[in-house]
């Protein structure tokens, strides 16, 4: 019996020695969390980076509060361009006077809002010489092309006449090297579609990459409005210029003449604006010309005279469906090796044929830009050239075998665009450029 008694007490001791452990690690445990939490406080790497979420937390409230009035301030300034060209009743002021009328629609639609001042004064005098053209009155030429067509020398030289706002390659925003795929084709037009009304407030990423490049000074009729050194890569600063151009001008080299077909059925208010002009060049002399860009050559789309011609053969193949859905006199196509040979009679033929001024301005270009030095040789970006040596510069540079092998490969592109074969005639495919057809 005592045997009995003592296993009871013993284990009776047992359950309230366990009980007062749980007991201690329930009550010692928020002091142990408190403690660790007191070691996390303490270790500057943890606050610091906490102090980074915060300050980034800050500015990104800041940043949504100025884009918040910056969207409000076009909100305001296209409400004062609405109402400045109706009176209070609703009637057109016209009969107020073509002076005050003009003022109204100046002091409304070219407010800098990214400053919240008006526009220089200098580029305000600049801009009173220019009357505001409608876009029902805008001619429309669209290049579309191919890299290393010649396509630089020929948007530089369409933006020479009077009052043409050049847009060069805008799509580079989306594709370096390769052509727009049907994912990003809306946005594409849509960015298109904005800078036909020169909407430039309403795309700031667009301006805002334009800022990092140099390209926007092909644009000479911006660019001359900019003289002294002043910036002129602000939304409202390319808009003002934009809304006073007769013509614009956008050259295309990510483009497939199916997809501007499209675009056009889908706009056709702006369809009955457009030319279309298509560059092509000898897929020979586009191939060797490619092969000085370091970023041609690491892409397989275009560092392969394959993939060219498969480009320049589907946009052959659509380029009647084009022809068919423009007014007559709206498409053309365009060798550069004819406009190298003859720049001045082929510019002549090529302005009437798309309705353009051949201007004093347009000679001058044409005079600087066909004669080159060995240092304008070197640029590979450069459009001075020995126009006369271009077009057959590829003769010299290029190995028979490899003129073969492309010769072969798009012997079907060059008999419809009339370039003579100078390895084989382009029926029999005897050659041995099999090996080499591979790589291109």
């Amino acid at each position: 019996g005592k045997n009995v008694m003592c296993y009871f007490r013993t284990a009776e001791r047992s359950q309230q020695s366990a009980r007062k452990t749980r007991l201690n690690t329930v009550l010692e445990y928020p002091s142990v969390k408190a403690s660790r939490r007191g070691c996390v406080h303490s270790d500057p790497m943890v606050r610091r980076r906490r102090s980074t979420v915060v300050a980034l937390g800050l500015l990104a409230l800041y940043l949504t509060g100025m884009w918040m009035l910056y969207q409000k301030a076009i909100k305001v300034g296209r409400r004062k361009a609405e109402q400045s060209g109706t009176g209070k009743n609703g009637c057109d002021e016209a009969g107020a006077g073509p002076n005050i009328a003009a003022k109204k629609v100046f002091e409304a639609q070219f407010h800098d809002s990214t400053v919240e001042e008006q526009l220089p004064a200098a580029f305000q005098a600049i801009l009173r010489n220019y009357s505001i053209v409608p876009l029902t009155d805008v001619k429309i030429v669209l290049v579309v092309t191919y890299y290393r067509a010649g396509s630089s020398f020929l948007g530089e030289l369409l933006s020479a006449g009077p009052r043409t706002y050049f847009h060069f390659e805008p799509l580079m925003l989306f594709t370096v090297s390769g052509r727009i795929r049907s994912g990003r084709e809306r946005h594409a037009f849509k960015l298109i579609e904005q800078l036909l009304r020169c909407r430039m407030e309403d795309i700031p990423l667009y301006t805002a990459w334009l800022e990092t490049n140099p390209y926007y000074k092909f644009n000479h009729f911006l660019s001359d409005a900019c003289k002294d050194g002043q910036s002129c890569t602000s939304p409202s600063h390319m808009s003002a210029v934009c809304l006073r151009a007769g013509t614009q001008v956008f050259k295309f080299t990510r483009l497939y003449i199916r997809q501007v077909t499209a675009w056009l059925k889908r706009n056709p208010d702006i369809a009955r604006l457009v030319r279309v002009l298509h560059l092509v060049r000898d897929p020979r002399g586009t191939y060797q010309s490619r092969r000085g860009l370091k970023w041609c050559t690491q892409n397989a789309e275009c560092d392969k005279a394959s993939a060219l011609c498969t480009q320049m053969r589907t946009d052959l193949e659509d380029f009647g469906e084009l022809t068919r859905l423009l007014p007559v006199n709206r498409t053309h196509r365009l060798r550069f090796e004819d406009l190298a040979l003859d720049p001045v009679n082929e510019t002549k033929a090529l302005y009437a044929r798309l309705g353009l001024e051949y201007t004093p301005s347009v000679a001058l270009y044409l005079a600087n830009h066909t004669k080159a030095t060995r240092q304008d040789m070197k640029n590979a970006h450069a459009t001075k050239r020995n126009t006369h040596d271009v077009p057959d510069l590829w003769k010299k540079k290029l190995s028979r075998m490899t003129i073969g092998a492309i010769e072969e490969a798009c012997s079907d592109v060059m008999k419809v665009l009339g370039y003579k074969f100078i390895v084989h005639d382009g029926a029999d495919a005897e050659v041995k450029t099999q090996a080499v057809s591979e790589k291109l």
